[in-house]
Order: structure tokens, then sequence, then C-alpha cells
């Protein structure tokens, strides 16, 4: 039984981290999020470009006024200036757009594993360990879920201890069908906490 649980503990941890280096663990989520700041940003370096190309166009004319020789070579720049600034833009909002999807990871991967530990604890298992990356933005909630999981484990073990002490107590009472009966509901709270 203990290779089994081995067996499929590697199975969960294979199954577990495959999952969760997904970046995109809550698509709808974490889009919408990402989409929110870098829209923010598109407007802050949109108006910043556009107060720049406004400065530049401002000291381009008042150049061409006194040298209008040099009315081309200006505006050429002016051109250049505007698409480096444009480039940089699309950089940084790329930038924004990866750094954004990996922070939203950090607690949509954490909720991500809690779920699927809350799943196992519903369907009776109560050997899970909650283990969340160090760099997880709830964090702090995985020592408090290991202690409840813990206390649940040791409350059905307590349950399961007392159930068949009462069916042998009522066993020996004479009672061999309600004993019977209490020994099938012990059996199911002590597979609540064997190994799986």
């Amino acid at each position: 039984m203990a290779s089994n649980r081995n067996g499929q503990m590697a199975s969960d941890s294979i199954r577990t981290s495959s999952r969760r280096r997904r970046y995109l663990v809550d698509r709808k989520r974490q889009l919408g999020a990402t989409i929110r700041v870098v829209a923010l940003v598109a407007v802050l370096l949109a108006m910043l470009v556009a107060t720049i190309w406004y400065q530049n166009k401002t000291e381009t004319e008042m150049v061409r006024v006194e040298h209008p020789q040099l009315a081309e070579q200006m505006r050429a720049d002016d051109t250049k200036s505007l698409l480096v600034m444009i480039a940089i833009s699309l950089i940084i909002l790329g930038m924004v757009v990866v750094r954004s999807v990996m922070i939203t990871h950090r607690t949509a991967g954490a909720v991500f594993s809690i779920s699927d530990k809350l799943e196992k604890i519903a369907d009776g298992d109560y050997n899970v360990t909650l283990r969340l990356r160090e760099e997880d933005n709830i964090r702090a909630l995985e020592d408090p879920f290991n202690k409840m999981v813990k206390a649940l484990r040791r409350r059905a073990e307590d349950d399961h201890r007392s159930l068949t002490k009462l069916a042998r107590d009522i066993e020996e009472g004479g009672n061999p069908v309600d004993a019977e009966m209490l020994r099938r509901i012990a059996d199911a709270h002590g597979r609540l906490v064997s190994e799986r």
C-alpha cells in the first residue's frame, strides 16, 4: 500500500507540476488583469510620446524659422525620433504583458493548487499536503491549510477509534447487529485517514 501511495504522490506531483508550468491558469481573470494593466500603460506611454513629439515639433518649427535649410533634416529627425519612441513603447508594453502574466500567475497558480487539494479533501482524502512555491502571493495560507488537514485527519482517526471501541462495547453488551453497523461506520472513517 505504501508503494501505491508513493506512486500516487509521484503521479500527483508530476500532474501538478506540469499544470503549474502553464502561466495562464485562470485565463479569464489573468488576461483581464493583464489587459487592464496594459491599457493603462499604453495610455500613459501614448501621452508621453505625444508630449515629447509635440515638444520636438515645436522646437523644429523654431529652428526651421531661423534656419530654413535645416527643415528637411529636422523633419526626418523628428520622424525618426517618433518611430524610436513608438518602438520603445511597444517593447515596454510587451514587457508589461509578460510581467503581468507572471505576477497574476503567482496568485492564480496558488489558488489552483489550493482548489486541487480542497477537491481531494472533499473526496475524502485527508492525506494531502499543500506545497506552494516561494514566490506565490498567498503562500501564507500554506501552513494554516496543512494544519487544518492534520486536524481533520486527527479527528477522523479519533472518530474511527471511538466508533470501533463503541462497536466492541455494544457487541459485548449482546447486540451484534448494531455493533456491525457501527463497525461499518468506523471502517468508513478509517478509510478517510488510511494510506491511499
